[in-house]
């Protein structure tokens, strides 16, 4: 309770409210994505235009790839949150995702101008061009609107007021809650309750500002945005009770969780046949996050096999000729949902002494391993031709590192040693993953080995966004370098 009460008074509680002006998240939002919009789509025209690259005639397919090009930037934003109060304000993280985001976007721009045939009618230089100036033109509006929200903030012209319902345990939860958010623009006005011998020694007395009726008093004469009332929901006659006196003020009223939903504050809610329901687990990908991990998936396998074909060609006659077999090996692994998939890889080891269901796990100076293959383990060169996979809708580039049917960890099954392994088959398998970029990669010897991958699988599932898949794309090529943990 002492360390609850201590969060508690490091809330910003006011005994009054100052009236000002409201500007609604949702306004802010929209005022900062038109302006990005017009932004992308004036600088892809004045570059056209203006400089010596071209001009437009011959050039005919860059003209129209601006609209596409800005509209899906500001989809990759939106989804991205970048257009929250708290993103605009923490530029650091923000920044580093709009520069994730334009980079992403700038490739499939090319990808598809070659696919689709037409890079002698596209400008690979204006491209660039304007991806340099629109990126430098949304850093300035952002820092622009950061230095107003703080301005509006500090003058307490940017405020979401909010007064609470039930000085009990769960109260004090809840103002725990919101002081963890560090939103500057959320003030707590007070606690009210009617019943005295209900208040959680987390919430001193003097913040307690009385009943309900008070609360409706002090509502008429100041300004509160949101009521959260924040009682047990099997006490459903006293809620409804406080509901009906509420309903008479101009103000949002919320219903805060159970305490129980504190342990998944990520969770949400959803409209069921017309009934709101509370959302405990949600499918990982689904809707536009699938569509843009699909985008993701097509636009760089067909980038990257595109550039590396070349390698691809060397790398297997250098296979041919190290020793006689095929050059491709497939290896059935557990995928999507635990169904089983066929992956591909570079032959390393010797054609008599293959390991199909992976029984044995590889070792460091492995004798089945040939001579080349220990150059392509260290390097992850065997890994390429997963990007097949990937076209076939079997893999992602980011994801799970698939498993082979009877990989072991000290001589025990997988799904034996970690609780709910299959959980991280709720996902399609990657070539890549969270794991990898943090050192869980190479030999699941130990227990331990395994269910901090599996811990690492877990996490990226739940907390999955295009901008953790291109954070991890661009740290794999840091730790393929180095090679660490590979043989």
């Amino acid at each position: 309770m002492n360390a609850m009460n201590s969060s508690f008074a490091g809330c910003k509680i006011i005994r009054s409210n100052r009236p000002s002006f409201t500007l609604a998240p949702g306004i802010i939002a929209g005022l900062v994505a038109f302006s990005d919009t017009m932004l992308l789509l004036y600088t892809g025209y004045f570059i056209l235009v203006s400089t010596p690259l071209a001009t437009i005639e011959p050039l005919s397919m860059d003209l129209p790839a601006i609209v596409p090009y800005s509209l899906f930037s500001i989809a990759l934003f939106y989804f991205g949150n970048l257009y929250k109060v708290e993103s605009i304000i923490e530029r650091r993280k923000s920044f580093s995702k709009i520069f994730l985001f334009c980079i992403f976007t700038l490739m499939v721009i090319l990808v598809l101008a070659f696919v689709l045939k037409i890079s002698s009618s596209f400008s690979p230089a204006w491209a660039f061009y304007w991806f340099i100036s629109s990126l430098s033109g949304i850093y300035l509006v952002r820092l622009l609107a950061r230095q107003c929200l703080l301005t509006w903030v500090q003058r307490g012209q940017l405020t979401r007021n909010i007064a609470i319902v039930g000085a009990s345990t769960q109260g004090a939860l809840m103002i725990e809650q919101v002081r963890k958010q560090q939103h500057p623009w959320v003030q707590i006005v007070g606690v009210f309750d009617d019943r005295s011998d209900r208040i959680s020694e987390a919430i001193d007395q003097k913040h307690r500002l009385g009943s309900v009726d008070s609360l409706i008093l002090m509502a008429r004469v100041g300004r509160i945005d949101e009521i959260l009332v924040a009682l047990p929901w099997g006490a459903e006659e006293r809620i409804l009770s406080i509901l009906h006196k509420l309903q008479v003020l101009p103000v949002n009223i919320r219903l805060c969780p159970e305490s129980i939903c504190y342990m998944r504050p990520k969770m949400g809610y959803s409209y069921c046949n017309g009934i709101a329901t509370l959302n405990i687990l949600d499918k990982p990908l689904s809707g536009w996050n699938l569509v843009l991990k699909t985008i993701e998936d097509k636009i760089f396998a067909l980038f990257v096999l595109i550039l590396i074909a070349p390698l691809l060609m060397i790398i297997a006659v250098l296979i041919k000729l190290d020793s006689p077999g095929p050059v491709l090996f497939r290896q059935k692994r557990y995928g999507f949902n635990n169904q089983l998939i066929n992956m591909y890889k570079f032959r390393s080891m010797y054609i008599n002494q293959q390991d199909d269901n992976a029984r044995q796990l590889t070792t460091r100076d492995d004798p089945r391993v040939t001579k080349l293959g220990h150059f392509l383990r260290r390097t992850s060169l065997d890994e390429l031709p997963q990007f097949l996979n990937v076209l076939t809708g079997e893999m992602s580039i980011v994801g799970p590192r698939p498993h082979a049917m009877e990989a072991k960890a000290a001589g025990l099954m997988y799904e034996d040693v970690v609780y709910q392994y299959a959980a991280r088959h709720k996902v399609k398998p990657g070539i890549t993953g969270w794991a990898q970029i943090n050192g869980w990669r190479g030999d699941t010897d130990t227990e331990e080995k395994i269910q901090k991958r599996v811990d690492y699988d877990i996490d990226y599932i739940n907390n999955w966004s295009i901008t953790l898949d291109l954070k991890i794309i661009l740290k794999t090529i840091f730790v393929v370098i180095i090679g660490q943990n590979a043989y």
